[in-house]
């Protein structure tokens, strides 16, 4: 029987020679180093900044939306009508304390006492009383004659009298005297409405005992004693007087015009 003959490739195989020995195979790759951290830490920080970026922007948003809030809150504020307080519960006081001295609008801020005499102003309403109504005083140098122009009428005694005349005495012309409690002034002219005599009394007022002299043309203009009226239950006046002739013998006329005022 025939032995199987070996075959010289089987059996126990020869270890390969050694890298860098005749018949051993060419060197492989070189192993690749292990990657360093830092491209990692560079990309975390990247997201951190996004994410800081998109949240400031969040906020900065929020803030621009507050603050259009807030204006558009103001113009609609302004734009409505202011809301009336609550009422006061009953028995208490309502609305803010007023001083004494405050007043409601178009109304007097002190309003006069009772007797107090009026004030004249470009509002006061005039009405006629009476009209180039003639009176003849005959003074002389020792008595003087009176006229009171309420009525109108002359008179001897100063009771209820406006103005004196005085008669001529010596060196001293006939002249008139504005009695206590009556206002007036010279300056004034035939035809004046009693708005522009009580403007002339502020402006042009005649001066305590002043000799107004008693001749032909002098024209002046006064308000009554508004004590003295209200004391006899008469209307306080505005009068113009107006001398309108003298005689030889001192007979003095005059024409006088007055007006109501309002008490």
């Amino acid at each position: 029987m025939n032995q199987p003959q070996s075959d010289p490739t089987s059996g126990p195989r020869a270890a390969p020679p050694a890298t860098g020995m005749p018949g051993a195979p060419p060197p492989g790759p070189p192993a690749r180093p292990p990657r360093s951290g830092r491209p990692v830490a560079l990309l975390a920080l990247g997201v951190a900044a996004l994410a800081l970026l998109v949240a400031f922007g969040s906020a900065l948003f929020a803030w621009r939306a507050v603050d259009q809030a807030k204006d558009a809150k103001s113009i609609a504020l302004a734009g409505r009508p202011a809301e009336a307080p609550p009422a006061a519960p009953p028995g208490s006081a309502s609305g803010p304390a007023q001083s004494p001295t405050e007043a409601p609008p178009g109304t007097d801020p002190l309003p006069r006492s009772v007797g107090e005499q009026p004030e004249l102003t470009e509002q006061t309403v005039y009405t006629p009383a009476y009209e180039r109504k003639s009176l003849k005083l005959s003074a002389t140098c020792s008595a003087p004659q009176y006229a009171d122009l309420d009525m109108p009428q002359t008179r001897n005694d100063s009771a209820g009298a406006e103005i004196r005349l005085n008669g001529s005495c010596a060196n001293e012309p006939a002249s008139f005297r504005l009695l206590d409690g009556v206002e007036g002034s010279e300056d004034a002219y035939p035809g004046m409405k009693p708005q522009e005599c009580s403007d002339k009394i502020d402006t042009a007022l005649v001066a305590p005992n002043r000799r107004i002299p008693a001749s032909k043309a002098t024209v002046f203009c006064l308000t009554t004693n508004y004590k003295d009226a209200k004391a006899r239950n008469a209307p306080w006046r505005m009068v113009l007087v107006h001398v309108v002739g003298v005689a030889n013998d001192g007979v003095t006329t005059i024409e006088v015009t007055a007006w109501n005022i309002p008490d």
